[in-house]
C-alpha cells in the first residue's frame, strides 16, 4: 500500500521540481507534528509515500489537508498494491 502524488508535467520538468519541493516540505511537517516516520519515491511524475504501520494511512488520510494554493499537487490518492511492491 501507499500514497500517490502525480507531479505536473512540462516546462522541462520544472515545475514537476518545484512541486516535489513542495510536497516534501509539506511531508515533512506533517510527519513531524504527528510524529509518523514515512519513506518517499519519486518515480516519472509521481511521488509514492509509504509508512511502516496500515494506522498511519488512516491517521494521513484523516489529517493530510491539501494546499489551497496548490490543490492539485497536494490531492492524492490511496493505492493498494496486491504484489507489495514499491
Amino acid at each position: 500500500m501507499y500514497i500517490e502524488f502525480r507531479l505536473p508535467q512540462g516546462a522541462g520538468g520544472m515545475t514537476a521540481t518545484y512541486a516535489l519541493s513542495v510536497l516534501r516540505d509539506r511531508l515533512h511537517n506533517w510527519a513531524a507534528k504527528y510524529q509518523v516516520e514515512y519513506r518517499t519515491k519519486p518515480i516519472k511524475y509521481t511521488l509514492r509515500v509509504t509508512f511502516d504501520s496500515d494506522e498511519s494511512y488512516t491517521l494521513f488520510g484523516l489529517t493530510w489537508m491539501p494546499d489551497p494554493k496548490y490543490p492539485s499537487w497536494t490531492d492524492y490518492r490511496l493505492v493498494v498494491d496486491l504484489n507489495n511492491k514499491i
